[in-house]
């Protein structure tokens, strides 16, 4: 049985998809937030080699599979749908900056360290982690040409639509979830050309991935 797979990349609408097809797909979704490749103490980033050796199959029953993953975790057929949303990486930066911000403890390594060091955004940016959040952390390694579907967030409502039709099924364009507060400081620095210069110059291996794969 033909599975669609969607890679939840940070902050680039990933929450809202995940209840759009889970509206649709049911108990048949699995939801697959174990295993971030962004986890600064997980196998992704502790042991990469140990980490895109393993194959795991989509289990029988499940046509969906959406989270925050690796798409060379899973033993993808032709038949398989294989799509993500990625967002302008400096815009996503930003988000994650002040998502970051607003948001409490959560055991998360990296969040905390963010926090108990009071990283700027410029500091932030340059985590490798983040700073090739695409490009290694999260599609290292992967031919990107096996996706069916790359969407922009900046054009999000079409990539969906482009989505309905590749899995057959009607989605609801309209549902936005866990979208960062707006805050005048966030619209000062995402308005601000110098500074945004200098995050394009630290985020410049993604920026040049984002422009190749992500087609909208």
């Amino acid at each position: 049985m033909a599975a669609l797979l969607s890679v939840h990349a940070p902050k680039a609408g990933g929450s809202s998809v995940r209840r759009i097809l889970a509206s649709i797909y049911g108990d048949s979704m699995k939801v697959d937030y174990a295993d971030n490749p962004a986890n600064a103490v997980g196998q992704r980033i502790l042991d990469p080699s140990r980490y895109m050796n393993r194959r795991e199959r989509i289990p029988e029953g499940v046509s969906c599979i959406h989270g925050h993953f690796h798409p060379g975790k899973y033993e993808i057929s032709a038949a398989d749908v294989v799509f993500t949303i990625l967002r302008n990486p400096v815009d996503n930066i930003i988000s994650i900056y002040y998502f970051w911000k607003s948001m409490s403890r959560q055991g998360d390594f990296l969040h905390d360290y963010f926090l108990d060091h009071n990283l700027s955004l410029l500091e932030t940016a340059k985590i490798p982690i983040l700073r090739y959040l695409y490009s290694r952390t999260y599609f290292g390694d992967f031919p990107m040409e096996r996706f069916d579907l790359i969407g922009r967030h900046e054009d999000r409502q079409a990539a969906l639509l482009k989505l309905a039709q590749l899995i057959g099924r009607p989605l609801d364009v309209s549902v936005r979830d866990n979208v960062t507060p707006p805050s005048d400081a966030r619209a000062e620095v995402e308005n601000d050309p110098v500074l945004r210069g200098r995050l394009a110059d630290i985020l410049a291996d993604d920026m040049r991935f984002y422009e190749r794969h992500a087609l909208g």
